[in-house]
C-alpha cells in the first residue's frame, strides 16, 4: 500500500475543491455534507488498512460508499422533504423520520434516471456489485469476519480495500467539485489522479 502517495492525492484534491459552493440552499449543504462525511469514512479506512485490520477497514469502506451514494442522491433525486428530514437536528423524533429514507439499491435506481451520471452510475455499480456482500458480510458478523478473525488477512484484501477507498475518495472529490459551480474543475480532479496509479484502483 502505497499510503504516502495517497495521502498526496487526496490532500492535493482537497486543495483542488477548496471552494465554496455555488449556493446555500438545504439541499446543496446537506448534499456537500455526505460528501465529506464518506472522506471521513476513507480516513478511517486507510487507517484501518495500514494497521491490517481488515475487519474494521471493511466495515466503513461500506459506510464510506453509502455515504457517497446519499451524497449524490441528494442532490439530483432526493425531494424537499427527504433533503428536510435528513437535515434535521438530531433528536428521537427526527431519527424515527428517517426511517423510509431510500437504501442503496432504491437510491441507484432513482441515480440512473439521471443521464449526465451515466459515467458514475458505472463505477458505483461495478462497486456494489463487486464489493456489496462481503462487505455486509463482515459488518453483519457473517462469514467473511468469522473467516479473517480466524486467519491473518493477506496483503492483496488489504490493498484492494485501500484502493477501492481510494477510488471512492476520488469521486468524492468530483462530486465537490460539481458543488462549487466552477466549470473545468471536474476535470482538473481527474488530471490530478494521473500520477498517482500506485494508490488507486488498478484498470479492469
Amino acid at each position: 500500500m502505497d499510503t504516502t502517495r495517497a495521502e498526496e492525492l487526496l490532500n492535493h484534491l482537497a486543495d483542488v475543491v477548496d471552494l465554496p459552493p455555488y449556493n446555500n440552499s438545504d439541499r446543496v449543504f446537506l448534499s456537500r455534507t455526505l460528501a465529506v462525511t464518506s472522506l471521513h469514512f476513507a480516513a478511517a479506512a486507510r487507517r484501518s488498512c495500514e494497521s491490517h485490520l481488515a475487519l474494521g477497514a471493511a466495515t466503513v469502506l461500506r459506510s464510506q460508499f453509502e455515504a457517497l451514494l446519499r451524497s449524490v442522491w441528494s442532490f439530483h433525486r432526493a425531494n424537499e422533504g427527504q433533503v428536510e428530514k435528513l437535515s434535521s437536528h438530531l433528536s428521537m423524533e427526527s431519527q424515527q423520520a428517517t426511517k423510509n429514507i431510500p437504501q442503496a439499491a432504491e437510491m441507484l435506481g432513482d441515480l440512473e434516471k439521471v443521464p449526465q451520471l451515466a459515467n458514475l452510475l458505472t463505477s458505483l455499480r461495478e462497486f456494489k456489485d463487486s464489493s456489496w456482500l462481503p462487505l455486509n458480510s463482515f459488518v453483519h458478523s457473517g462469514i467473511h469476519a468469522v473467516h479473517w478473525t480466524k486467519f491473518e488477512p493477506p496483503q492483496g484484501l488489504l490493498d484492494q480495500m485501500f484502493r477501492g477507498s481510494n477510488g471512492l475518495a476520488v469521486l468524492a472529490f468530483q462530486h465537490l467539485a460539481i458543488l462549487t459551480g466552477q466549470q473545468g474543475l471536474q476535470t482538473e480532479v481527474i488530471a490530478v489522479c494521473a500520477a498517482y496509479s500506485s494508490c488507486l484502483p488498478r484498470p479492469r
